[in-house]
This record gives C-alpha cells, structure tokens and sequence, in this order.
C-alpha cells in the first residue's frame, strides 16, 4: 500500500513520526530553524474584516445595487451558511430564515416572472376571418 505524504521542510521532508524517530536516534531534541533559506517570504496583506459590500453601477442591474461578495454568509443576518446557503432570483445567498421571498424583501418581481411565462405558454387563439356563407 502506497501512502502519499508531502513532508515539511522544517521537519527534514518526513512525516511527523519518522521526524520524531529520527530526532530520538540523533539524542538532539534542539528545534530546526523555523525560517527555511529556500522558501521565498511572502509578504502578508491583512485580511478584510468589514463586511464585504460594494457598490457598482452596471448595465444590467439597477444601478446602486449592492454586490455579495463573501457567500458563505447571509445577506439580511451575517450568519455563516457555509454550503448550505440558499442563492435568491436577487443573487443573494440568504440561510434557512431568509430564504423566502418575503423574510428579506426581495426585490426580484415574481408576479411579473410568472405573467411572461403564462403569456408564453398559453397564447391568443383566434378565429379565422371568413365570411361565412
């Protein structure tokens, strides 16, 4: 049976018992150096902590609207929904008590929605125009 296992260089490339078993051959429990010469340093940016709106203009929505970035959490509450989160007509991820149209007042017009689709599915039926005799 083959195990694949990325090591670490601060642990020799080993796994973390063989990195101990060999420590304990060697008699030296001295640390290893925690900065590696052969990884480049990567300069760190501090993570976004405010809620992540933004505002834009384009074309196709209404313009002011606000975007979600961050979908792991509800639009209304800010509560993590992880994968379980409910993606709205209004491209909102809202969790299980905003998930109706009307607990987060949905801006997407439903009515109008279901309108275009009776219209499609049910067109006007005339009668023909001839005289009849």
């Amino acid at each position: 049976m083959v195990v694949d296992f990325f090591g670490n260089p601060l642990t020799s490339n080993m796994c973390s018992k063989c990195y101990r078993d060999t420590q304990a051959k060697q008699k030296s429990p001295a640390v290893p150096d925690l900065k590696a010469p052969d990884l480049p340093s990567v300069p760190s940016t501090p993570a976004p902590t405010e809620v992540s709106t933004t505002t834009t203009a384009s074309s196709s929505d209404e313009p002011g609207k606000k975007i979600q970035t961050d979908t792991t959490r509800c639009w209304n509450c800010n509560k993590k929904v992880g994968l379980l989160g409910f993606k709205c007509r209004c491209d909102y991820v809202f969790c299980s008590m905003h998930r109706h149209s009307d607990k987060h007042c949905c801006p997407f017009d439903y009515k109008g929605l279901q309108k275009q689709n009776l219209e499609k599915l049910n067109p006007v039926i005339k009668g023909s125009k001839l005289d009849k005799i």
